[in-house]
């Protein structure tokens, strides 16, 4: 792996490992629905394996369930301190945190039954490599889903929104992305629905399904 990619994930670290509470009083009631939807696309049954990319502070671990086991990665140590906190609060020994780029996932192919990228392909500086990787390491017959914000696929952008993108990109998200242009790391991924949640369609849940049949 390149130093420029080995740098580039970690730009926005300061950012996250900083503002933990903050994110979790604003992000957390405004996503909760949405989170709550994208959990119950996963599809998966007693005993599976879920890889959670992306997993912050672990505002999405309530809405998953207690009979599956699972990884969550993140690159802050921040945002994971405050996840492992909350996994002993509502107990889930079945799921391992672990520090990890999301650009360059540390697992075999084929390794879960489901990967869960919540509001992630945005905020790395390749999603579509994010994705790419997500798509590697499921299984074959097994789901992609992905919940974030994303730039209209219908309206140009301008300048000054790809301007803002640039700088919002640099320490949080990037506001300026279309999900067709990230989905281009992992064009063999089927489409099984793709909806609008509140707040007013705000967040976008993308359910894909990896070609092939399960082992």
């Amino acid at each position: 792996m390149s130093d420029k990619l080995l740098a580039s994930p970690r730009s926005s670290l300061p950012f996250y490992d900083r503002v933990g509470p903050l994110y979790d009083a604003i992000i957390g009631p405004v996503s909760g629905r949405a989170r709550e939807r994208a959990a119950s696309s996963l599809g998966l049954g007693p005993g599976g394996r879920l890889l959670l990319v992306g997993v912050g502070s672990g505002l999405d671990l309530p809405h998953l369930p207690r009979d599956i086991r699972g990884v969550g990665v993140d690159l802050s140590g921040g945002m994971l301190r405050r996840a492992r906190a909350l996994r002993a609060g509502i107990g889930m020994p079945n799921f391992e945190l672990r520090e990890m780029d999301a650009q360059d996932l540390d697992f075999p192919d084929g390794s879960f039954d489901a990967v869960f990228l919540p509001l992630l392909v945005s905020v790395v500086p390749d999603g579509s490599r994010a994705l790419a990787e997500a798509a590697r390491v499921a299984r074959p017959g097994s789901r992609v889903v992905v919940l974030d914000h994303f730039w209209p696929e219908e309206r140009p952008r301008s300048s000054a929104a790809r301007a803002l993108g640039g700088v919002l990109g640099r320490v949080a998200t990037h506001a300026d992305r279309r999900f067709s242009e990230i989905r281009a790391g992992a064009s063999d991924l089927r489409a099984l629905s793709d909806e609008e949640l509140p707040p007013r369609g705000f967040f976008r849940l993308v359910v894909l399904e990896k070609p092939g049949l399960a082992p």
